[in-house]
């Protein structure tokens, strides 16, 4: 029986790191999808989406669950884009 997201992102927090792969496994694609469009090179893209799922691992005990998982973590991956952006800014004007 698979478990639901919820469920999931509870057992992460109490512990089970493993319970983590299926959310990332499922939203992935999404993700390289959403930092295709803000990066070009792809291992631009490979190190975007680590950073994603990164900060969404350790930022998870914030996900309230007033919406669902995928809002919060696009509004994270959307952050993280941008973050990338202005930082590949700054590192092309010096």
């Amino acid at each position: 029986m698979e478990r639901t997201e919820a469920e999931l992102i509870q057992a992460v927090l109490g512990g089970d790191a493993s319970s983590f792969e299926p959310l990332v496994l499922k939203y992935s694609p999404r993700l390289f999808a959403t930092a295709r469009r803000y990066a070009r090179r792809e291992d631009e893209v490979q190190d975007v989406v680590q950073e994603i799922w990164l900060k969404a691992y350790e930022k998870l005990a914030t996900f309230r669950g007033d919406a669902p998982f995928e809002h919060w973590l696009m509004r994270l991956a959307v952050r993280t884009c941008y973050d990338f952006l202005r930082s590949h800014q700054r590192s092309r004007e010096t």
